[in-house]
């Protein structure tokens, strides 16, 4: 284990790999960033998690509207059924702080490397991810475990149920839908999640199972455990 060399006043992050991983980017600065639709797949098959990629609640309590037209309307939950939005398509980097459980790390592949300044890894992501795509936008930071919230509205965009009429329109919609943001359940609280986010209209190859190869400076990683 080295000694931790983060940018005074940084977040103390990291990022757990393959061994087959670990070197070329501490030697190459080396990065694949894979795609929400890609992850979303690994998921669905490691751990039935079809919630990845989509910002949604479990419908406990039962809702119920009188809405702009007079009508009443009553939502019931009665199952496991979620209500949400799915996030736009992006591309992704995972990393993880220090509270990620020592299981989640052995599943990541074991090998852990630190970033030293995430706001400086975050922009180079994003200039070298722009000469190959045409990207929209991009985020970073934490991942926040929690549900999310519904909202009466007269906007379409995100709507869940239409309570109202064509004359008068009201409808039951998300929160915006938040890519920094996943469901509160094991195993994905125990990685203490972190990502930086490029958004893009297009996929390499127009293939979402195409990684996004990218080499940024080795300086912004440092061996730690090896």
């Amino acid at each position: 284990m080295n000694i931790i060399k983060t940018d005074l006043d940084k977040p103390i992050l990291f990022r757990t790999v393959d061994p087959n991983v670990y070197r070329p980017t501490l030697d190459t600065g080396s990065i694949w960033l894979r795609t929400s639709r890609y992850y979303r797949a690994i998921e669905d098959k490691a751990r039935s998690d079809i919630g990845e990629g989509v910002n949604s609640s479990s419908m406990k309590l039962p809702l119920n509207f009188k809405s702009r037209t007079g009508a009443n309307v009553n939502l019931l939950s009665d199952g496991m059924g979620k209500v949400g939005t799915e996030i736009i398509d992006h591309y992704l980097v995972s990393l993880h702080g220090i509270s990620i459980s020592e299981s989640a790390r052995n599943e990541f592949g074991g090998c852990t490397m630190g970033v030293v300044n995430l706001d400086k890894l975050a922009a180079e992501i994003l200039y070298e991810c722009s000469k190959q795509i045409d990207v929209k936008g991009y985020r970073y930071g934490p991942v926040h475990y929690q549900n999310t919230a519904l909202v009466r509205s007269q906007h379409s965009n995100s709507a869940v149920i239409n309570i109202g009429s064509d004359t008068v329109p009201e409808f039951v919609k998300t929160l915006p839908t938040d890519v920094l943001r996943k469901e509160p359940v094991e195993p994905f609280i125990s990685q203490d999640e972190w990502r930086i986010v490029i958004f893009s209209n297009t996929f390499i190859s127009n293939d979402f199972n195409e990684p996004l190869k990218i080499n940024v400076s080795p300086e912004h990683f440092y061996e730690y455990i090896a």
